[in-house]
């Protein structure tokens, strides 16, 4: 079965988990910055990588990602995608000032994006590896500013070979008791062995 055969009951699944990883980020989120943080996932989307910038409507935005590695039962990579108004909003809610441009968030800010960034990986990666019943582990991330079609650019050509999906979870974090409202995307790019072991843990293979 081909991933593009991906039926409502498997998605629903990946759905579900990415709820429950949601849920634990936004928790631990609500500890970090001593606010109450609810989240939503609207939606989960599996496409070829190819249209990554086409799909998420970010052709040249400017956007902030955290590139990550995961290893285990499979491997490829992980990407925390936010354009660069809610990275602007996050970092200022953040280190609590307002930041105009990202050009004024300065490494403490950066470092702050990095462990915002880290807790989404690691609630979504380990809720995910949970429902898929495989062990999947992040590395460190490694924060990009840049155009969002060059990141995708850069995370596609260090796949070498076959068709690689984009496993995409887009989530809206809602600040309580304030207008704030971030979009975050976590896309989950699997190279393609790891991608048959992904598959076969659905029982699509």
């Amino acid at each position: 079965m081909k991933i593009q055969d991906l039926k409502d009951l498997q998605l629903d699944g990946i759905k579900e988990a990415a709820n429950i990883g949601g849920g634990h980020a936004a928790t631990a989120l609500s500890q970090m910055l001593n606010k109450q943080v609810e989240v939503k996932v609207p939606e989960i989307e599996i496409f070829p990588i190819e249209k990554t910038s086409e799909i998420l409507n970010l052709k040249g935005s400017i956007a902030v990602a955290a590139l990550t590695k995961f290893f285990g039962d499979a491997t490829g990579r992980n990407l925390v995608v936010l354009d660069e108004k809610d990275a602007n909003l996050l970092v200022g809610i953040l280190l609590d000032k307002e930041i105009s441009n990202y050009s004024e968030i300065d490494e403490m800010g950066a470092s702050s994006i990095k462990e915002v960034a880290n807790i989404l990986c690691s609630s979504y990666l380990s809720a995910i590896s949970e429902f898929l019943g495989l062990m999947l582990l992040p590395s460190v991330p490694i924060i990009v500013w840049d155009d969002f079609r060059s990141i995708i650019s850069s995370a596609y050509l260090e796949f070498t070979a076959g068709e690689e999906f984009v496993f995409c979870v887009k989530s809206i974090f809602h600040f309580k008791n304030t207008d704030c409202r971030l979009e975050a995307f976590l896309l989950l790019i699997p190279d393609s062995e790891s991608l048959n072991n992904i598959l076969k843990a659905m029982n699509l293979l």
